[in-house]
């Protein structure tokens, strides 16, 4: 599948020339409007039309990057070309994903789509059998060769939108999520620390972006922060070409004096939330009243400053109350910071605490009083501690991004039996993760950055559209009955030039 195609784009009229919205009038009889006639099917002349006309985006997006060339350069598997190269078989796994896709099989449905076939300017596109064969070819240096290639498309990308420059600050957020599994021959499955029969992913994204940096598959019993420090020395040198600074964030499982020594060693920020410990909570027990200044969260600020509409009243605690549970509540919050050194670390390190006062509460009154620590750690300089806190927190965002990795693109199904296949499936997954994050950049709003894969899918890839063949181009023809049409049709026009 070569994404080699000129298209030649117009919108697609039926009949007449008003607008969609001329047609929503008001109904001149009483009863249901929705009055469910008698239909008749029949089948309709072989015209090639497909309900993905969204496809005609993609397909545009990885000729514009040069992604079947990137992936041809690098990864070599197939001895024998016949008639699929390594781009052919990726861009299969992509544009199955990228339209929908829950499993390998599902690839049948572009395979048997002639529109399909001429958005992608190909004869023919792999059957799943074949796309399941190419995946388990997979070893670990070709699962290298395929990250450097989409790498390759990362800086083409970063180029076209900001130029030579570099940008401020890249922030890469890491974390871990358990994917269970129910095959009992699952190579590289073991029991996870939930006790279930899963591997355990692992992934770097760009925070401010949400494109996926780094999706690698390991064992289900391998630890949160395991091949993290490997993972980040392959992205910085991509990242630091194209950013001025780099601040690197993890939760309590990333605190490791090896995973900040080397951060620190490069010039790389790091922001890690650091685990409750006897040692830290006695250090912050001894620290006198006055070093602790008053902390609001960012979100409670925020609400504070936008916010012109009375709030709700808090069901939740009313409801408690009533009917005579305990219900804890947070009452105040301070924060302060001191210099520490983590055993192992080659020096010492800013050391964020926040003290938190938990109130307990029943119909009785006021029960209990108590006190929680929150820490952080950082070696980032010339903030506050209040602006280093809430720096720490914001990467608890990379969960929405593991969730529409999981659940809206589908990129955790595991489809096959072996480690190194199922981690090439997660890496074609990741460059159609990003493919949404691209298109937003090049062609599409920015907003759509932030949109879920069932919002995005709703408006730029469900959408009927006519495939017409010339001499030397292919006209995508869009139906005007889909209210994006418009923005289609200027993503298209944006991306051919």
């Amino acid at each position: 599948m070569k994404a080699s195609t000129n298209f030649v784009v117009a919108s697609h009229v039926n009949t007449g020339t008003a607008d969609h919205d001329a047609h929503n009038k008001w109904p001149s009889t009483k009863g249901a409007v929705m009055r469910l006639p008698k239909l008749h099917a029949e089948a309709s002349a072989p015209d090639h039309v497909t309900p993905y006309g969204g496809l005609a985006l993609l397909a545009a997006l990885l000729k514009r990057i040069g992604a079947a060339t990137e992936i041809d350069k690098r990864v070599s598997l197939l001895k024998i070309h016949k008639p699929y190269s390594e781009s052919d078989h990726v861009l299969a796994h992509v544009a199955n994903l990228f339209v929908g896709g829950e499993c390998i099989e599902d690839m049948a449905n572009l395979q048997g789509s002639e529109a399909a076939r001429r958005l992608f300017g190909a004869i023919r596109l792999p059957d799943p059998t074949t796309g399941g064969d190419f995946l388990r070819r997979f070893d670990g240096r070709a699962l290298h060769a395929l990250d450097a290639s989409i790498d390759a498309m990362h800086a083409r990308v970063w180029k076209q939108r900001y130029g030579k420059k570099k940008r401020e600050v890249a922030t890469v957020d890491m974390d871990s999520t358990v994917r269970e599994v129910y095959g009992r021959q699952k190579e590289g499955a073991d029991f996870s620390y939930k006790g279930s029969w899963s591997y355990h992913p692992l992934l770097l994204s760009l925070a401010e972006s949400n494109e996926c940096l780094r999706m690698i598959n390991r064992p289900g019993n391998a630890p949160a922060a395991g091949g993290a420090k490997e993972a980040l020395a392959e992205v910085l040198p991509l990242l630091g070409t194209h950013f001025e600074r780099i601040v690197v964030r993890g939760d309590s499982a990333f605190y490791d004096a090896d995973l900040m020594n080397y951060c620190d060693e490069n010039r790389v920020g790091f922001a890690l939330v650091v685990p409750m410990m006897a040692n830290l909570i006695a250090l912050a027990d001894a620290l006198p009243s006055e070093q602790w200044k008053p902390f609001r969260p960012r979100q409670e600020r925020d609400d504070a400053a936008h916010s012109q509409r009375e709030r709700r009243p808090d069901l939740r605690t009313q409801t408690a109350l009533r009917r005579n549970k305990r219900n804890l509540a947070l009452a105040e919050q301070w924060c302060t910071e001191f210099q520490y050194k983590p055993t192992r670390a080659h020096r010492a390190f800013r050391l964020l605490v926040r003290k938190q006062r938990i109130v307990e509460t029943s119909t009785q009154g006021e029960l209990f009083e108590r006190c929680r620590y929150r820490f952080a750690i950082t070696n980032i300089e010339g903030t506050s501690a209040h602006e280093a806190i809430d720096q720490t927190y914001l990467r608890c965002d990379q969960e929405n991004v593991i969730e529409q990795f999981k659940n809206g693109l589908g990129g955790l199904w595991m489809p096959t039996g072996e480690l190194h296949s199922n981690a090439a499936f997660l890496v074609c997954a990741r460059l159609a993760f990003n493919t949404k994050s691209w298109l937003a950049m090049t062609a599409l709003p920015e907003e759509c950055i932030r949109w879920d894969w069932k919002r995005f899918r709703f408006a730029f890839v469900y959408l009927a559209a006519i495939i017409v063949r010339h001499a030397r181009a292919i006209t995508v023809r869009l139906s005007r009955a889909h209210r994006f049409w418009r923005e289609n049709l200027t993503a298209l026009e944006k991306l051919r030039c």
